[in-house]
C-alpha cells in the first residue's frame, strides 16, 4: 500500500510540473509573438486564460501584463494603461515590474497622454541596472526611446536607441532599435545619406515580420528620398511597399503618415486625381489622427489642389481647414514641449533636493559630534547652521526662478517672442472688461499673411521662420503698453487696440499691413514681397465679448483674402445687416477659450 501511495505521488508531482511548463512555454510562445502575429497571440492569450489554475503567482502576473498588452487591438488602451499600473505597484519581481513600465509608457504615447506615461518612461530608466534579464531590459529601454521620439524629444530617442543597439539586442528589438535611431536622426537632420543603413533595417524588421517598424522604417526613407530630390523613388517605395503593409497594421496614425506623404509627392509629380485621393483617404480616418502633421499635410494638398484647378471657392474653404489643422498639431506639439519642460524641471528639483538633504544629515551628524566636544565645536556646529539656511534660501530662490521661466514658457511664441493663443487670451478679456467698466471703446485687428505656405515652399521653412518674426517686430513698434499683440496660429496674429475706435484702429493696420509690405526680405537669402490680410472689428459694433470680436474681425479677414488679398477690411454695422458676410466654422472663432 505504501508503494501505491508513493508511486501516486510521483507520478502527481510529474504531472504538476509538466503542467506548469506547459504553461510557462505557453507564456513565452505568446511574449514572442505580441507584435508579429496578432491572430496567434490573441488565441493563446484566450487559452491561457481558460488555464490560469495552473499558473504560479508569477506567471499569474505576467499573463497580466500580457492581457495589457492585448488591448492594444481590442482599441481598450485605457484600460491597458490602468492594468499596467495595477501591475507595477503590485509585481515584486523586478523584470517584470520593469516590463510593466515600458507598456504604460508605449500605450500612453498611442493615446498621446504624455504627462501620465513621463515618469513611468524615467522610473523605469532609472531601475534598468537592476533588470536580471537583457532582453526584458532592451525592450524597456527601446519603449522609452519610443516614447521620445512621439513626444518630441528626438535627441533623447537617439539617445536610448543606441544604448540598445550597443547591447546586442534580439532581432526584434533590434528592428524596433533601428527604426527609431533613423527616425530620430531624419528630425534631428543628421541622418548619413547613405541607402545601405535602411536596406539593413528594412531586412531585419521584414524577417520578423515587424510591419509597424517597417512602415516607418519606410516613412523615414522616403522623406530622406524626397528631401534628396529622389521624389520618383520614394513615390515607388510609398506606394509599392509601405502601403500594402501599413494597411494591414490597422495603425491609424502611421497609416496616415504613408498615405499624406504619398499625396503630398504625388501633387509634386502634377498627379492631382492620385494626390487628391491619398490626402482624402488620410483625412477619412477621422477624430484618430486629430492634432496631427500627418492630416495639416492632408488639407495642405486638397488646397493646393483646388488652386490648381482654379476653384476657388474650395481652395478658400480647404485653406480654412487646413489653418485649423495647424493649429491644432502646433499646439499639439507645444503642450508636449511645456510637459516635457515642467517634469525636467521637477526632476531637477528633486535630485537637488535629495542631494540638499544628504547634505543636511551629514551637517547632524556633524552637529552631534560637536556637541559632544568643547564649546568651541559648539560655535563651530551653528556656523554650519547658518550656512544651512542659507543653502535653504538659494535654492528656494532657484526654485522660484525656474517656476518663473516656464510660467513665461507657456505664455510665450518661442519663434516671435509674442504672446501665444492661450496668453492673448487671457490679457484681451481682462482688457475688454476693464475697457467696459470705463466706457472705454476697444478695437481688434487680426491679420494673416498672404501665401505663406508657398514662402515655406519655395524658400525653405528657415526663411518662413525668419518672415514670422519680422512680422513680429515690425507689428510690435505700432503697439502701445495698454496693447496685446499675440501669435495665435501658424501664420496667424491678432492686436487688441485699447481705447481706439473702428475708425482709428482700421489706420492703425492699414499702416502695418503697409510696413509689411516694405520688409526687405534679402537679408534671409532670397528677395520677394511680404503681404497679408488684415480684418478690423470694434465693441461699437460686436460688444464687448472676445469671441464676437474675433469671429468678426476673421470674416473681414477672409473678405480681405476674397478680394485679393493685401488689404485691410473693417467690420462695420452696414456689413453686420449683410446676411451674406463670410463666416468661419465656430471653432475658428473662439480662439484660446
Amino acid at each position: 500500500l505504501l508503494t501505491l501511495m508513493f508511486a501516486v505521488s510521483v507520478i502527481c508531482s510529474s504531472m504538476a510540473a509538466h503542467g506548469a511548463s506547459r504553461y510557462a512555454d505557453s507564456l513565452a510562445e505568446a511574449d514572442s509573438i505580441r507584435s508579429s502575429n496578432p491572430k496567434r497571440f490573441m488565441e493563446i492569450l484566450a487559452d491561457l486564460e481558460k488555464r490560469k489554475a495552473e499558473a504560479t503567482k508569477l506567471e499569474s502576473q505576467k499573463l497580466s501584463y500580457l492581457q495589457a498588452y492585448s488591448t492594444i487591438y481590442k482599441d481598450r488602451l485605457d484600460d491597458g494603461i490602468k492594468q499596467s499600473i495595477r501591475l507595477y505597484e503590485r509585481t515584486k519581481d523586478v523584470d517584470l515590474k520593469f516590463r510593466a513600465g515600458g507598456l504604460i509608457a508605449s500605450l500612453s504615447a498611442i493615446t498621446r497622454d504624455f504627462s501620465a506615461g513621463l515618469p513611468y518612461v524615467h522610473s523605469t530608466l532609472e531601475m534598468r541596472g537592476k533588470v536580471r534579464d537583457k532582453k526584458i531590459r532592451n525592450d524597456g529601454i527601446n519603449s522609452a526611446a519610443m516614447f521620445y521620439n512621439q513626444m518630441g524629444q528626438y535627441s533623447l530617442g537617439l539617445k536610448y536607441a543606441n544604448e540598445v543597439l550597443g547591447n546586442s539586442p534580439a532581432p526584434r528589438v533590434k528592428c524596433f532599435a533601428n527604426s527609431v535611431k533613423l527616425e530620430s536622426e531624419q528630425a534631428l537632420g543628421t541622418l548619413n545619406p547613405s541607402h545601405d543603413s535602411f536596406d539593413t533595417a528594412l531586412a531585419g524588421c521584414l524577417k520578423l515580420p515587424e510591419l509597424i517598424a517597417a512602415s516607418t522604417l519606410r516613412a523615414t526613407h522616403a522623406r530622406h528620398l524626397a528631401k534628396t530630390g529622389q521624389v520618383d523613388k520614394a513615390v515607388i517605395l510609398l506606394e509599392q511597399e509601405a502601403l500594402p503593409d501599413v494597411l494591414a497594421t490597422q495603425y491609424p496614425r502611421l497609416i496616415a503618415e504613408i498615405r499624406s506623404l504619398l499625396g503630398e509627392l504625388k501633387l509634386r509629380k502634377g498627379d492631382l486625381t492620385e494626390a487628391q485621393e491619398q490626402a482624402g483617404e488620410t483625412i477619412a480616418l477621422g477624430d484618430a489622427i486629430k492634432s496631427t502633421q500627418a492630416l495639416v499635410t492632408a488639407y495642405g494638398t486638397l488646397y493646393q489642389i483646388a488652386e490648381r484647378r482654379g476653384e476657388a471657392g474650395q481652395a478658400l474653404a480647404l485653406y480654412k481647414q487646413y489653418a485649423e489643422a495647424e493649429k491644432a498639431y502646433l499646439g499639439d506639439v507645444k503642450a508636449r514641449e511645456v510637459v516635457y519642460a515642467m517634469f525636467d524641471e521637477q526632476v531637477q528639483q528633486q535630485s537637488k533636493q535629495l542631494e540638499f538633504a544628504e547634505k543636511n544629515l551629514e551637517l547632524l551628524r556633524r552637529q552631534q559630534m560637536l556637541e559632544r566636544e568643547s564649546a568651541q565645536k559648539t560655535r563651530l556646529a551653528m556656523v554650519f547652521l547658518m550656512l544651512m539656511l542659507a543653502g535653504i534660501i538659494f535654492w528656494a530662490i532657484q526654485i522660484k526662478r525656474h517656476q518663473s521661466q516656464l510660467q513665461r514658457l507657456a505664455q510665450t511664441d518661442t519663434l516671435t517672442g509674442l504672446g501665444n493663443r492661450h496668453f492673448f487670451t487671457l490679457k484681451s478679456e481682462r482688457a475688454l472688461v476693464d475697457a467696459a467698466r470705463a466706457g472705454e471703446p476697444a478695437a481688434l485687428v487680426m491679420f494673416d499673411l498672404d501665401h505663406f505656405k508657398a514662402i515655406n515652399d519655395t524658400y525653405g521653412h528657415g526663411a518662413g521662420d525668419w518672415v514670422l518674426k519680422q512680422v513680429g517686430k515690425t507689428c510690435s513698434s505700432h503697439c502701445r503698453k495698454v496693447d496685446y499683440l499675440g501669435r495665435i496660429g501658424g501664420e496667424e496674429f491678432a492686436v487688441l487696440l485699447y481705447g481706439l475706435d473702428l475708425d482709428t484702429a482700421t489706420l492703425v493696420a492699414e499702416d502695418c499691413r503697409s510696413q509689411l509690405a516694405q520688409i526687405d526680405t534679402r537679408e534671409c537669402g532670397y528677395s520677394f514681397v511680404v503681404t497679408a490680410s488684415f480684418g478690423v472689428s470694434s465693441t461699437a459694433q460686436s460688444g464687448y465679448d472676445l469671441s464676437r470680436l474675433l469671429s468678426h474681425a476673421d470674416q473681414m479677414l477672409y473678405r480681405a483674402k476674397d478680394e485679393g488679398r493685401n488689404r485691410v477690411c473693417a467690420y462695420s454695422a452696414e456689413i453686420a445687416a449683410d446676411s451674406k458676410s463670410p463666416k468661419r466654422s465656430p471653432s475658428l472663432s473662439v480662439v484660446g477659450s
